[in-house]
């Protein structure tokens, strides 16, 4: 059985063919696409904003800030002007990552070191 945490990262290790919508389009994710396990128990894809269920059998439980700092920052990066916004600020995207890091972090939504050596 998979043991997944929400915001927990992982990187497809091959191409991976998904089927869009009612008209079951198929959609090839190519190796090494960013998926974000969601509270919702789908996998969030970062790339093309696709989602897929995962397994039935698999278990979410647990909570790392990983996934969640990655989600944020694209939803911000598409609806905002947000690279305009740091520059006009002096911050790189690295420091305004690390601020939302210690957000989570103050309600108790931990990093997970682990997912960083990878």
């Amino acid at each position: 059985m998979e043991k997944y945490k929400i915001g927990e990262v992982l990187v497809s290790k091959d191409n991976q063919t998904l089927y869009k919508g009612l008209s079951n389009t198929p959609v090839v994710i190519p190796q090494g696409n960013k998926v974000i396990i969601g509270a919702d128990r789908l996998a969030h894809h970062l790339r093309d904003n696709m989602i897929q269920p995962l397994d039935s059998e698999a278990e979410v439980s647990g909570i790392v800030s990983n996934g969640i700092v990655d989600m944020i920052y694209k939803y911000l990066a598409i609806n905002l002007p947000l690279s305009d916004m740091l520059a006009d600020y002096e911050i790189t995207p690295k420091e305004f990552q690390g601020c939302m890091y210690e957000a989570l972090e103050e309600i108790g939504i931990y990093k997970d070191d682990d997912a960083e050596a990878e």
